[in-house]
């Protein structure tokens, strides 16, 4: 029987993981990626000058994404004194962040974003939230849009002691099932789906903790405004 993890355990660790600037297995102070670094230098005219990043974390997309000129709303569950300390004193990109302390299943997406980027968060939401968020974004999508996600797919969590762990009310999607829904949610847009093996290291044991399929999309909203 899986051992069942709360989402407040959760939501706790990585408050105190971001607050203290620890970096843990999944690497939560890493620089942006290449692919994403392509994506944002491929940008358009376009494309509208603003951009939600969902769980910007240690804040790196967000930074990215405001010195490249956009006006970024960025949304977490933890305290936004943090991104705010790291942005004192920024300059002229600093003041087009606007950090909001919100779980990214609760954020209502009611306008047109020009980028969306959520890394690494959406596995943790309900399936129907997932589907909401991103049927939302495509819905007030209005030409030049570009989406960057990072989600897990088919996920093994084990305990220190190998005990197999589940997270309470996560999606749990398999790559077929999440290619499905990307398929269906980005009708009309171009997109690529890209797979990569991903494993993540107990540190007091050596054994891995975490296996996963991460799928990276990058999707393209084309269509005239």
């Amino acid at each position: 029987m899986n051992e069942l993890v709360s989402k407040a355990s959760v939501h706790a660790f990585y408050d105190e993981a971001i607050q203290q600037g620890r970096n843990t297995a999944e690497n939560l102070q890493a620089a942006t990626s290449e692919r994403f670094n392509t994506l944002l230098g491929s940008v358009g005219v376009e494309t509208p000058r603003t951009a939600l990043d969902l769980g910007y974390g240690a804040g790196a997309y967000t930074i990215a994404l405001a010195r490249a000129g956009f006006h970024v709303t960025a949304v977490d569950q933890i305290p936004t004194d943090v991104l705010l300390r790291r942005i004192d004193g920024a300059g002229e990109w600093g003041r087009r962040i606007d950090p909001r302390e919100c779980l990214a299943e609760n954020y209502a997406i009611d306008e047109d974003f020009g980028v969306v980027v959520a890394r690494d968060v959406l596995h943790y939401l309900a399936r129907h939230d997932v589907e909401a968020l991103l049927t939302n974004a495509v819905a007030h999508a209005r030409g030049g849009n570009r989406h960057y996600l990072e989600v897990f797919t088919g996920i093994t969590r084990r305990a220190a002691d190998g005990q197999l762990r589940r997270i309470e009310g996560e999606a749990d999607y398999s790559p077929d099932s999440f290619r499905q829904v990307i398929e269906r949610i980005y009708d009309g847009w171009d997109f690529t789906l890209l797979w990569s093996e991903h494993a993540e290291q107990d540190g007091r044991t050596g054994r891995n903790c975490f296996e996963a399929t991460r799928a990276t999309v990058i999707a393209a909203n084309n269509r005239a405004a």
